[in-house]
């Protein structure tokens, strides 16, 4: 209860600054951090997983002077049979993959020494060696400490804490002994170590949400940077091929920029950056894409639209721009506008193509004006 009213004020942080349900949940991470963490935990499965799989059958010389002969045989069996299976999944790869395989594989990694736990327990109850069993005690304890090693979501940690609980405590289950003192005892230490698991994987993910943060955003705007929205970009021309659906593109440039900041200064010219990303943001829907491209230039990506819906979406997007007032410390007041480009992702050409016939809509939008949107294609 101490640790939670001592990090109580960053969990306000993190609300306040909408991360608290990035940690709660997947559904509002980025697709790069998706794949991202899938690596990761892919590679520390593996990793624990190959190294089960050497250490365990090392246990096979206790295990001939602990156990009887037959008892030991068949616990030989089954170490090697859990190895063998420890190795597979150490070993088999799967190209370019996804959160959910590795998901699937934490999953493996979990259920497996489970399983060999439950194997385990008859062989342990015929031994005449009680006393000096202890130490084939602590292998639940062990799985629920390899939980702290993976960055999860509240969701996600708690929904495999209680599957590898459940499947630890079918055991004492069985026997019949889950209910005892003993037994309860056990469920109980299980239950606070899986807690401060929870709490490492947290811990993990918030961290791994910062880094990705600060790698993949502009700091001023908190919108993507202009090489994550790149890779974003590529991403989304290929769905678009595959399901034939459309994509809209938007280029923008804030008109008369360099004046705001020659005449008001830089800060006054980064408080304008702000307020016109915060515009982005209240405008585009949540599956779109936006980026400060560079300086006072934006991109905006936008899945399953049309032409006619980026125009519109821009015409909503220059009355907003119109309509604000930017008041600075020293309690003046400016305006600004924005010129747009529009047009389609080509799914026949180059992504920088597609780019390069929106830039040129900006420039058209630039030299008529100002302050207008411009199809790409059309004068």
């Amino acid at each position: 209860m101490s640790l939670l009213f001592k990090h109580f004020p960053q969990l306000i942080a993190l609300a306040e600054r909408g991360q608290l349900r990035q940690l709660f949940s997947r559904s509002s991470h980025a697709f790069g951090f998706s794949a991202s963490r899938a690596h990761y935990i892919s590679s520390r499965v593996k990793l624990l997983a190959l190294l089960f799989a050497v250490l365990t059958p090392l246990w096979i010389p206790v295990d001939y002077f602990l156990l009887g002969g037959d008892q030991f045989q068949l616990m030989a069996v089954v170490r090697l049979l859990f190895s063998m299976s420890l190795l597979l999944l150490a070993v088999v790869t799967e190209t370019g993959i996804q959160l959910f395989q590795a998901r699937r594989r934490l999953v493996c990694l979990m259920l497996l020494p489970a399983v060999f736990h439950l194997l385990t327990q008859p062989i342990l109850a015929d031994s005449t060696q009680s006393d000096l069993l202890v130490c084939y005690s602590f292998l639940p304890f062990l799985i629920i400490v390899m939980h702290c090693i993976f960055p999860l979501t509240l969701m996600e940690g708690v929904g495999l804490a209680t599957f590898t609980i459940a499947l630890l405590s079918l055991g004492k289950l069985f026997q019949g002994t889950l209910f005892s003192f003993r037994g309860l005892a056990d469920l109980w230490l299980m239950i606070l170590i899986m807690g401060v698991a929870v709490w490492a994987q947290l811990s993990q993910l918030h961290m791994k949400l910062r880094l990705f943060n600060e790698a993949t955003t502009d700091p001023l705007t908190g919108l993507l940077n202009r090489r994550t929205l790149m890779k974003q970009l590529n991403y989304v021309q290929k769905q678009s091929l595959r399901s034939g659906r459309p994509v809209a593109l938007m280029m923008m440039d804030l008109d008369h920029f360099k004046q705001v900041n020659d005449r008001y200064g830089h800060q006054s010219g980064d408080r304008v950056l702000e307020l016109f990303a915060d515009i982005l943001r209240q405008q585009v829907r949540s599956s779109d894409y936006v980026a400060r491209f560079g300086g006072e230039e934006f991109l905006v990506v936008l899945p399953d639209a049309t032409q006619d819906a980026a125009l519109q979406l821009a015409e909503r997007i220059l009355a907003n721009c119109r309509s604000l007032t930017v008041t600075l410390a020293d309690r003046r007041e400016i305006r600004f506008s924005v010129s747009i480009g529009a047009g389609q992702l080509s799914g026949e050409l180059a992504v920088e193509a597609s780019l390069s016939q929106v830039d040129a809509a900006l420039y058209q939008a630039k030299s008529q004006g100002r302050d207008r949107v411009v199809l790409a294609g059309f004068e």
